[in-house]
Formats: C-alpha cells, sequence, structure tokens
C-alpha cells in the first residue's frame, strides 16, 4: 500500500506494532507509536495534498488572470468603440450645426435684401405719385373748363394716357411687390 489509498486505512499505534527498543531499561511512556511506512504514507499523502492544491490555486490563479485580461480587452474595445461612435456623433452634429448656421446667415441676408428691395419700391411708389398726382391734377384742371374751352385735343388725349399708364403701372408694381412679399412670408415661416 502506497500513495493516497493507504491514507484511507487508519495509522495503527504502536502498542500494535512490534517494535524492539534498544535500551530496555529506559522507561516509556505510554504513547501511540507509528511505524516508518505509516510515517511515509501520511507525510506523502499531506505532500500529495499539499501539491494538488499548489495545482488547483496555481489554476485558479491562471483563470482569474485570464478573465481578467479577457474583461479589460473587452471594456477597452467596448470603450474604444463608443469613444469613436460619440466622436463620429459630434463631428455630424458640428457639420449640421454649421449648416444650420450658413441657412440662417443666408436667410438672413435674403431677409436684409428683400427688406432693402421693400423700400426701394416704397421710394419707387412714393416717385412714382408725384408724377400721377400732376398728370391728375392737370387732367382736373382741364376737365373744369367750360364751354368752348373744353375741347378733346391730343394732349388731353396723351393725358389720359399718361394717367392711365401711370396708375396702371403703379397698380401693376404694388401688386407684384404685395405677392413677392406674401410668398416670402410662406416661404420662411
Amino acid at each position: 500500500m502506497s500513495g493516497f489509498n493507504a491514507l484511507s486505512k487508519p495509522l495503527k499505534p504502536r502498542s500494535e506494532v512490534a517494535v524492539h527498543t534498544i535500551h530496555p531499561t529506559l522507561e516509556e511512556k505510554p504513547r501511540a507509536k507509528y511505524s516508518v511506512p505509516d510515517w511515509f504514507n501520511h507525510n506523502y499523502a499531506i505532500s500529495y495534498d499539499a501539491e494538488r492544491s499548489r495545482n488547483v490555486s496555481h489554476q485558479v490563479r491562471q483563470d482569474g488572470r485570464r478573465l481578467t485580461n479577457e474583461t479589460y480587452n473587452e471594456s477597452w474595445w467596448n470603450k474604444h468603440d463608443n469613444d469613436v461612435r460619440i466622436s463620429d456623433r459630434l463631428d455630424e452634429i458640428d457639420k449640421w450645426r454649421k449648416t444650420l448656421e450658413y441657412t440662417i446667415q443666408d436667410i438672413d441676408r435674403e431677409i436684409q435684401a428683400i427688406q432693402t428691395a421693400k423700400e426701394q419700391c416704397e421710394r419707387y411708389l412714393a416717385h412714382m405719385r408725384s408724377p400721377l398726382d400732376v398728370a391728375l391734377e392737370n387732367h382736373v384742371t382741364r376737365d373744369g373748363r367750360k364751354a368752348i374751352d373744353n375741347v378733346d385735343d391730343e394732349p388731353e388725349r396723351e393725358l389720359k394716357k399718361v394717367c392711365y399708364s401711370i396708375g396702371y403701372t403703379n397698380m401693376r408694381f404694388f401688386a407684384q411687390t404685395i405677392n413677392q412679399l406674401d410668398s416670402f412670408n410662406i416661404m420662411h415661416c
């Protein structure tokens, strides 16, 4: 019997084992004494258990290191992927922000141009109002003539044409301006 199987049986005390003493005169204390093979088997079992414990401990440490490395690598790559996605998203948001800023500036320029055109149209209408007023005043003055002085001649026909022409131009210009401003307001509201 040797090895671990020997441990499954209890050790025999010395009283059951014949031991020869060198000095029979020495008093022996009553205690259990074991044989050398029992001692060897016992120490072998302790050594075997210690070796097995060391192997298990080593395996647990290696598994722990492997798991730590796997966890670290997985978390590092997850963080890296998230950082890349966040960076891409920030770049996309920045691109859209710049596009919106440019669009806003472009709309502001268009609004300013339309305001300038509107003011210019109003000035043109005001300037065109003066010739119309003069032509209408001349027409009223000519219509105020009596009897023989009320003549239908070429200047009167020209005066009527001028009045209609200026009035029609003003109305058309005013209608186009209103339509343009309405379409702009509808487009940007």
